[in-house]
């Protein structure tokens, strides 16, 4: 799968795609086939592309979003927020509204 995602990413830069959106791309992907497409969409934006990488693994959206954008319900509940000081809880809060999460650390 990783190899398919290497071919689909090199035709659209091939037609000159400047930015790329991708939808939940590591759902099948083994741990090192996300690090080698980490790799990759880092090397794409180093050269200038933009890349939309849409995700409820809050680990990997850490680790390889500037900014990120949260939706609940298809709003968006935080737009730009600087992925630098982001936290997985407080990504969750904003996936779930205030009132859910704290039921869900209550219950665990």
């Amino acid at each position: 799968m990783g190899e398919q995602q290497r071919v689909e990413i090199l035709k659209m830069l091939y037609r000159g795609a400047r930015v790329l959106i991708m939808d939940e791309p590591t759902a099948v992907l083994t741990p090192q086939e996300v690090r080698e497409l980490f790799a990759t969409l880092r090397s794409m934006t180093e050269r200038g592309h933009s890349i939309i990488f849409i995700s409820h693994k809050l680990d990997e959206v850490l680790d390889i979003a500037n900014r990120v954008t949260v939706l609940q319900h298809g709003r968006a509940t935080a737009a730009g927020l600087d992925a630098t000081g982001a936290t997985k809880s407080e990504l969750a809060r904003l996936m779930v509204g205030a009132k859910w999460s704290l039921m869900w650390k209550r219950n665990p």
